[in-house]
């Protein structure tokens, strides 16, 4: 056989390998996206166990839930339910709505992994994460800082149930002056620019307003915005957005009813964002800031929604007392750390187990500007329903033993068949 013959065998051989690598990496892309379970959306019925439908801090009976079409389509002892509807006993068990996350970094991550693991994880868009938030109750996140073009991706996916994973309201890249938070130095922090810029960088009022028009027409459900002059390693102050460019960036994400969340650092920066139109505030309290008198007052005549952040704010358990005690309403949001533990937090600081779950309920959908549509357990509302084991209105850690998920009327998370922990 000529050197030839020999070389075009051996570059077959080396093709054919290539070709069949390529095969099993797609097959093993396609298995593990974390896609929605086949099949349409029955009609279900929840009897039994104790309802807290968040509309007040009181449980009681369940009366019987029928869901209907993703919708809660009755509620009371008199509805009725076809033949062949799933039935869900839901005994010794406590009903509560989908819990949500205000404030989420959909590609961020909490664990430290490698960086071949990294960018499978990220390629597949999460499908870890988005089946451990399922599978904390957390029926919506709304995201807070993502490369632009990938989370528009990743909602598009999400709403035509491509994927499955919990409902996303995304804001696209973080408004920042040019250098600030997070861009340090004026570089977005997705240097490769792989799925787009995570920031918009710009004190211009002009710009920024053309900006959040080409956002509102992209399918972005909100903006959000850094109003913190962030102080460097090396001491220096980082620049900030000028009043002036906050007011018209508040100004035209309203018109085009947007939500806006503004990140802030000292507590009088989060009165500032309240003044000036903020739908929420996030973080608040940082590098020992105390809460002071003026703010919390600026919260509730602006009708803010606060998002503290717990688990990133060393010092932030610190203002709850004072927010909680002058009718601040409070949200949930982990900034990609675990919920539940969140949660925690709150109760620990001082908020009373049942006002944590309508934080993590109520509260989150107005934040979202979506009472209308989630939040609580009422007629005509989206059928996001979780079921946990024990009463998590008396303790909160009760709500981390979550046995089944409903999200808009499917069934996504059914722990029901596993053995159940013994009494202590």
């Amino acid at each position: 056989m000529s050197t030839v013959r020999k070389l075009l065998y051996a570059l077959g051989a080396i093709l054919g390998v290539l070709a069949l690598a390529m095969v099993a990496l797609y097959v093993a892309y396609d298995a593990t996206l974390f896609k929605p379970e086949p099949g349409a959306r029955r009609e279900v019925v929840v009897r039994g166990g104790t309802l807290f439908d968040a509309t007040t801090t009181e449980p009681r009976a369940n009366p019987g839930l029928v869901l209907r079409g993703g919708v809660i389509a009755c509620i009371g002892a008199d509805c009725t339910a076809s033949a062949d509807a799933l039935e869900i006993d839901a005994t010794g068990l406590a009903i509560v709505p989908g819990f949500i996350d205000l404030h989420w970094h959909f590609f961020g991550y909490r664990e430290q992994i490698g960086i071949v693991e990294r960018i499978w994880d990220t390629a597949r868009m999460m499908p870890g994460k988005r089946r451990e938030t399922l599978e904390a109750g957390v029926t919506s996140i709304r995201q807070l800082g993502d490369p632009r073009d990938a989370i528009l991706e990743v909602k598009r996916l999400l709403e035509a149930r491509e994927l499955a994973g919990p409902r996303l309201f995304a804001a696209g890249p973080i408004f920042t002056a040019p250098g600030g938070h997070p861009a340090y130095g004026g570089r977005d922090p997705n240097p490769s620019g792989v799925g787009g810029a995570m920031t918009f960088q710009s004190d211009d009022p002009a710009a920024v307003r053309a900006e959040v028009t080409r956002l509102a027409s992209q399918g972005v459900d909100g903006i959000k915005a850094v109003l913190h002059g962030a102080v460097s390693e090396d001491g220096r102050v980082l620049p900030t957005l000028s009043d002036a460019t906050f007011e018209a960036l508040v100004a035209e994400a309203k018109a085009h009813d947007l939500w806006v969340a503004v990140h802030v650092g000292p507590a009088y920066q989060a009165a500032q964002a309240a003044r000036a139109g903020a739908t929420t505030v996030e973080h608040g309290v940082r590098n020992g800031n105390r809460i002071d008198e003026q703010t919390p007052q600026a919260l509730v005549d602006n009708g803010v929604v606060y998002v503290a952040t717990l688990g990133q704010e060393p010092d932030g358990h610190l203002a709850i007392p004072a927010l909680y005690a002058a009718g601040v309403v409070l949200g949930v949001g982990t900034d990609v750390d675990d919920y539940h533990d969140e949660l925690g937090r709150l109760a620990s600081a001082g908020v009373p187990p049942a006002d944590v779950l309508i934080a993590a309920t109520r509260n989150g959908a107005r934040a979202l500007r979506r009472e209308n549509e989630i939040g609580t357990i009422e007629q005509g509302k989206v059928a996001d329903v979780v079921l946990v084991r024990g009463a998590p209105w008396t303790n909160i850690a009760d709500a981390r033993n979550v046995v089944l998920v409903l999200q808009d009327g499917y069934v996504v998370v059914d722990r029901s068949s596993e053995p159940q922990p013994e009494e202590r």
